[in-house]
């Protein structure tokens, strides 16, 4: 057998492999992330849907933060996308707040490993509904936190709020791998009965 024959086996044995194969997935959806980012910046068309959308996203945390908030029977004020409790200098949802990247890059890793579409469709909702409910309740803490004391929502904000935001998107992906996992097993003990 020849080297290049050989080399080629190799490339194709390791093309087989489910990590490399989630490795080049996930690159793949990264860069499709990077070229819609470019698109809603020079196409003036696809920037206004995409502006509309995060735009929904974003009045809908702060409704539902206000909503929260008003609820605990705090005394609120609400500045288009700013909350300010009475005595306190308030929280901005701005653009970052919305996590489109974090929604986008949690589909993404659903997406790139593997797994039946099906529960791909049941669950990256799920992960979408729960990160979502986490950048509520983050507005939610820090619209408290600054009126106890403004110093310490930079900190919150940038620290302890990321650092949630990214363990539960750990334990969602840990949740995916040993959910397609445990299927992989029924789906062999099906076929082992079958058989």
């Amino acid at each position: 057998m020849s080297t290049s024959t050989n080399k080629e086996k190799t490339l194709s044995e390791m093309v087989k492999n489910p990590m490399v194969q989630f490795i080049i997935k996930a690159a793949l959806v990264y860069a499709l992330w990077e070229i819609l980012n470019w698109v809603q910046m020079h196409n003036t068309s696809f920037g206004s849907v995409w502006m509309t959308l995060h735009n929904g996203v974003r009045d809908n945390i702060v409704v539902v933060s206000s909503w929260v908030l008003r609820t605990l029977q705090y005394d609120l004020i609400q500045y288009d996308s700013v909350l300010i409790i009475k005595g306190s200098a308030g929280v901005d949802v701005g653009p970052a707040c919305v996590g489109f990247g974090l929604l986008f890059g949690f589909a993404g890793l659903i997406i790139s490993y593997q797994g039946s579409w099906k529960s791909k469709l049941w669950f990256i909702p799920l992960g979408w509904l729960g990160i979502h409910t986490i950048n509520i309740i983050r507005i939610v803490v820090l619209a408290i936190i600054s009126h106890i004391n403004n110093d310490w929502v930079d900190f919150n904000h940038k620290y302890v709020f990321n650092t949630i935001i990214y363990i539960f998107i750990f334990l969602m992906w840990m949740w995916w791998v040993r959910f397609v996992e445990n299927q992989e097993k029924k789906d062999s003990l099906v076929q082992q009965k079958n058989n």
